[in-house]
């Protein structure tokens, strides 16, 4: 399997940017049509080369998007939430932990890699393979949650009528008075001890269909760090509505 080669120097370039010397990593792609650049969760700068290219059109490249550079920092006290557009080096929030997309050559076609997910994608679609990634983590989140679903509710006692993974924009999750438990499939970017949290808050709407203290006191006693857990999601609510 073909993956696309590093070539930073031994010691880490680096770019001046706003006083500070900022990190700066290329990596060759010969499938990539045209010079690529990402900020790493991290802080990081990665340039992707296309077929071609070079390390010193790379730096220039990057040069050249200083301004754009410095903005980009200055808007970041946090890391970013997920582009339009996912390519090359693009950071996707995956099990809760920041992942670079890499794009590689999976059985003689190009395939999009997120830690152990790899999507094949037609080579048209390189520049953009958000559509192709999501609707792979839509599938996997789709799997996942309703067997997570079904083993919590299981292990404590509770019987939703039915369990249904869908897309929604203004919520994580939901239970109707009729017993379905509703989940994000979005719950796929979180920590599994958030979406188990999730899960619970939903579970025990189950038997108290509010937020009242009463509630809260079953949601506490099934999850001690539920507080840590909620506000993980109210921090990444933009996942869902932006």
């Amino acid at each position: 399997m073909h993956q696309p080669e590093t070539i930073t120097a031994p010691d880490e370039l680096s770019i001046r940017i706003g006083g500070n010397d900022v990190p700066m990593r290329l990596f060759h792609n010969p499938r990539a049509r045209r010079y690529i650049l990402r900020i790493t969760a991290d802080g990081a700068i990665r340039v992707t080369i296309p077929r071609g290219g070079s390390a010193r059109e790379a730096r220039a490249f990057a040069e050249a998007q200083r301004d754009w550079l410095a903005r980009q920092a200055n808007r970041r006290p946090e890391p970013p939430l997920l582009p339009l557009e996912w390519t090359e080096g693009t950071q996707v929030l995956y099990h809760g932990t920041w992942l670079a997309l890499d794009i590689v050559n999976f059985d003689g076609r190009s395939a999009a890699r997120l830690g152990g997910l790899v999507v094949p994608i037609p080579d048209s679609t390189i520049d953009n393979v958000r559509p192709h990634v999501e609707a792979a983590l839509r599938r996997q989140a789709r799997q996942a949650l309703s067997a997570r679903t079904t083993t919590l509710a299981a292990r404590h006692g509770f019987s939703p009528s039915r369990i249904t993974i869908r897309g929604q924009r203004s919520r994580w999750g939901s239970c109707s008075p009729r017993g379905t438990i509703s989940l994000n499939w979005r719950l796929i970017h979180a920590p599994q001890s958030v979406q188990d949290y999730l899960i619970i808050h939903e579970l025990c709407h189950l038997k108290e269909l509010n937020h009242s203290p009463r509630f809260w006191r079953k949601v506490a006693a099934l999850c001690p760090a539920h507080r840590e857990s909620e506000a993980w999601l109210r921090r990444h609510q933009a996942l869902i509505t932006g």
